[in-house]
């Protein structure tokens, strides 16, 4: 009778051990579910939200605070960073076009196409994608700017990318701090808010550069008509990371470069990693191997007449992999 007695409360327990899980899970999914909701909600949020706020930056030794003023009227949006330590810089940005005006240099850079703002965004057509490589949860209730937020951790399934943990404030779903993590929690990279407002309009003066550019040397980012951009289908694409795949090219300047270089721009939805390949007019010695730079890596190689940099926010064996597997046009890996 104890034996049956001892196996009826084995089996309750068990039951209720299960049951217990079962309802853990559920409630996990559902948390899942919500926290993948508010990237869908800040990546719309972040382009059409009134906020002016002053941010720090902070990236290894290096930090930096700068003023931020994004504006959207309905059809335009508009963004103006102002630097408020170190070098005196402004970068405005208005629909697809970027200016960017360096006193210290006398130089006014301008630039067309796929402007990125401060804040990061998820494309909303790679959200369905994001959770065949990152763990999306909730961290709860949080206050940055002394401002009510909630966390989110967006956490990499494979070592081929860094996580993030990202502190929505919980009426606008503006991202009030992001942070860029490697695989042991280490802190890379961090963007915090200390101060921020959220005006109804925002007036269009706020969005216009304030530094003087008279005898500022202009210089555009175009594509010229015998540089156009090598189609990314041209290029032998052997072994990319797990998620990554080309998302755009173009061809533009690049530094000292006495002619432009092809770039190709490669994503997984969240990380995102540029591919330079320069042929003309390189240098007697060509960056090779591996560079680090606080979360940013590099790596360098030369594949015939070509060399390939590759540059992201991304772990140092992401850029080799992908350098690794780019073949430019014509060109053939050696053997």
């Amino acid at each position: 009778m104890r034996a049956l007695q001892f196996h009826s409360l084995v089996l309750t327990a068990a039951a209720a051990t299960v049951a217990a899980a079962s309802v853990l899970l559920v409630g996990q999914a559902h948390a899942n579910e919500a926290a993948m909701q508010q990237l869908v909600e800040m990546t719309n949020a972040v382009r059409k939200t009134n906020y002016d706020g002053v941010v720090v930056y902070s990236s290894g030794q290096r930090m930096e605070t700068m003023r931020i003023v994004h504006g959207f009227d309905g059809q335009r949006e508009r963004e103006r960073l102002v630097s408020m330590t170190g070098d005196p810089r402004e970068i405005v940005r208005d629909g697809d076009s970027v200016i960017c005006v360096l006193p210290k240099q006398r130089a006014k850079m301008i630039d067309e196409g796929r402007p990125e703002s401060l804040l990061p965004a998820v494309p909303l057509d790679a959200l369905a994608r994001l959770s065949n490589f990152y763990t999306v949860t909730d961290l709860g209730a949080g206050r940055v700017a002394d401002r009510r937020c909630r966390g989110i951790a967006v956490q990499p399934k494979d070592s081929y990318r860094y996580g993030y943990r990202i502190w929505l404030d919980e009426a606008h779903q503006i991202p009030l701090k992001v942070s860029l993590v490697d695989g042991d929690g280490n802190v890379l990279e961090q963007m915090l808010f200390t101060q921020v407002i959220f005006p109804d309009a925002i007036a269009p003066e706020a969005f216009e550069p304030q530094i003087d550019t008279e005898g500022f040397e202009t210089i555009r980012h175009q594509v010229a008509a015998d540089a156009a951009p090598v189609p990314a289908s041209a290029w032998g694409i052997d072994d990319l990371p797990p998620g990554f795949r080309v998302a755009a090219e173009d061809t533009r300047p690049l530094g000292d470069a006495a002619s432009p270089v092809n770039h190709l721009l490669l994503t997984d939805g969240l990380a995102t990693v540029s591919v330079f390949a320069a042929r003309n007019a390189l240098p007697d010695q060509v960056f090779e191997g591996i560079s680090s730079l606080g979360a940013v890596n590099a790596y360098g190689r030369m594949v015939g007449t070509q060399h390939i940099a590759v540059v992201g926010e991304v772990p140092a064996r992401t850029v080799e992999l992908i350098g690794n597997s780019l073949r430019p046009p014509g060109e053939q890996l050696p053997q």
